[in-house]
């Protein structure tokens, strides 16, 4: 039953669709930094790095949000009666009562394909209004030059870039149709057969080819079982074009400084080994990288560390950190662990965090990282690189 919501004596009926649940879960568990942006960014309200944001309601003309400050202010039972904003008209509309913000749409929506575009431009919207760097909705074309196993499981596609392919930003993923040379596949999640297959792929390394002044890259590709991305890749041929529809930058700048950790698996070993080669920051990090095949962490002992982190010619005897990921385990619980020895071994504390894993193994590990280290939301980046089927 639809529950209007009464606003400056607007009534207000929520948007009513089969996935908006797991919409706003998805959002509120993985997203808070970029709902903590809208208020930054379309408000007087300053979000500070231990508020929690959360999606309280979607309506068909706009997003609720509450923001959580009993954390900033654990004794003060007043502490929700927020600033109220002026709305902004070069932006998207905003009214704010008690510590609950509505923000308009730019248009009214229906569906929840819509929805999703209609979030994507206030995120952008808030970024370009904040200088911060967001996802770009452009279409780029890659072209296949080579490809060939880097691991015994990592399958690298060798290709001739766009020219602002960013050179330097570990963790740059674009989105990739897969069926863009006739790949289809009835396993895909998607229910709309006109919906082209996309995934997520990281950026592994960029470079400009000085004999010809053209860009070229790697995208290295995780081959795991019977999947839609292993085929796509294996299927590719030299001289192939690929198509991407989507930028995403990784959040990577709190890493500068502080002692850091870093964990990933395989979906996640090509932004590490990234940030390994262009490591500026004076403090060597901690990694613990988590495999399936013993023989993949080879995959890290064959880079081109930067010159920062070969001055410690034990770096990866001494800071690199292996685990086999078996089906019984409980991998957050064993990450958790390793930390806790190499801690305990060097005696030093953690200041900033930077993971990636699966859905459920980033669930359980954030809420005992967080207890553990007591790290704000800026400096704990803990991120969800894909999901068990």
């Amino acid at each position: 039953m639809a529950r209007p919501l009464v606003q400056n004596n607007t009534s207000k009926t929520p948007l009513a669709f089969v996935d908006k649940n797991q919409f706003i879960n998805h959002i509120n568990e993985e997203h808070q930094d970029e709902l903590a942006m809208f208020i930054n960014a379309f408000t007087t309200t300053t979000v500070s790095e231990y508020d929690i944001a959360s999606i309280k309601e979607l309506y068909t003309d706009g997003i609720l949000l509450e923001l959580d400050t009993t954390s900033r202010y654990p004794n003060n039972t007043n502490a929700t009666q927020l600033k109220t904003t002026d709305n902004d008209s070069s932006f998207a509309n905003t009214t704010t009562f008690n510590n609950q913000y509505f923000i308009d749409f730019t248009a009214p929506i229906s569906e929840s394909m819509t929805l999703q575009e209609q979030y994507i431009t206030l995120l952008q919207t808030s970024a370009n209004k904040l200088g911060k760097r967001t996802i770009k909705l452009q279409e780029q074309y890659f072209t296949l030059i080579n490809s060939y196993y880097v691991s015994p499981n990592m399958y690298r596609l060798v290709v001739a870039a766009p020219d602002n392919t960013p050179l330097t930003h570990p963790g740059y993923a674009y989105l990739f149709e897969l069926n863009y040379n006739g790949l289809s596949d009835s396993r895909d999640e998607s229910t709309d057969s006109n919906k082209p297959l996309q995934r997520y792929y990281t950026l592994r390394k960029a470079w400009q080819d000085l004999s010809n002044s053209s860009m070229q890259a790697w995208i290295d590709v995780y081959i795991h079982g019977d999947t839609v991305g292993g085929h796509w890749a294996r299927s590719l041929n030299c001289g192939m074009q690929i198509k991407t529809v989507r930028e995403y930058p990784e959040k990577i700048e709190h890493l500068t400084d502080g002692q850091c950790l870093l964990i990933c698996d395989e979906t996640s070993l090509p932004t590490v080994a990234n940030l390994l080669e262009n490591w500026q920051n004076p403090l060597p990090p901690l990694v613990i990288a988590v495999t399936n095949d013993p023989e993949d962490i080879g995959y890290l002992h064959n880079l081109n560390l930067s010159n920062q982190l070969r001055k410690d010619v034990h770096f990866l005897q001494d800071n690199l950190c292996h685990l086999i990921n078996t089906p019984t385990a409980n991998l957050a619980e064993k990450i958790v662990t390793v930390l806790d020895k190499q801690l305990e071994k060097s005696s030093f504390k953690i200041d900033k965090v930077w993971g990636a894993l699966e859905a459920a193994d980033i669930k359980s590990l954030r809420q005992q990282l967080k207890s553990k280290l007591g790290l704000s939301r800026q400096d704990m980046v803990i991120k969800v690189y894909w999901r068990a089927q």
